[in-house]
C-alpha cells in the first residue's frame, strides 16, 4: 500500500473512533458494562466517560503515532493495533 493510502486508513480509524465515542456518549446509559461474567451478568462496570475514553485514546493515540512516524521516517508501525480500540467500541455497543 502506498504512503498516501496508509495515511487515509489511519485518518479513517481516527474518524471512526470519534464517531463511536460521540454516538456512545449520546446513546449509551450512564454506567457501561465492560466485562460480562460467565453467568451473563455484569462483572465490571464503569462510568460512561471513562468507558468511552479508554478505547478512544487507544485508537486515536496509536493512529496519530502511526501518522507521525510515517511522515518523519517512512517506517511503518503496525496500524492494526489501533483497531483494538474500534473492537472495544463494538463490544461496548453490543453489551447494551
Amino acid at each position: 500500500m502506498s504512503q498516501k493510502g496508509k495515511q487515509i486508513v489511519a485518518v479513517a480509524v481516527i474518524i471512526i473512533a470519534l464517531g463511536f465515542a460521540i454516538s456512545g456518549y449520546i446513546l449509551l446509559p450512564d454506567t457501561l458494562v465492560m466485562q460480562i461474567t460467565a453467568s451473563g451478568s455484569a462483572g465490571t462496570t464503569m462510568p460512561k466517560l471513562l468507558g468511552l475514553a479508554i478505547p478512544l485514546v487507544l485508537s486515536v493515540g496509536i493512529a496519530s503515532y502511526y501518522l507521525m512516524t510515517l511522515k518523519s521516517n517512512g517506517k511503518d508501525k503496525p496500524l492494526w493495533i489501533s483497531l483494538v480500540g474500534i473492537v472495544v467500541f463494538i463490544l461496548t455497543f453490543a453489551s447494551i
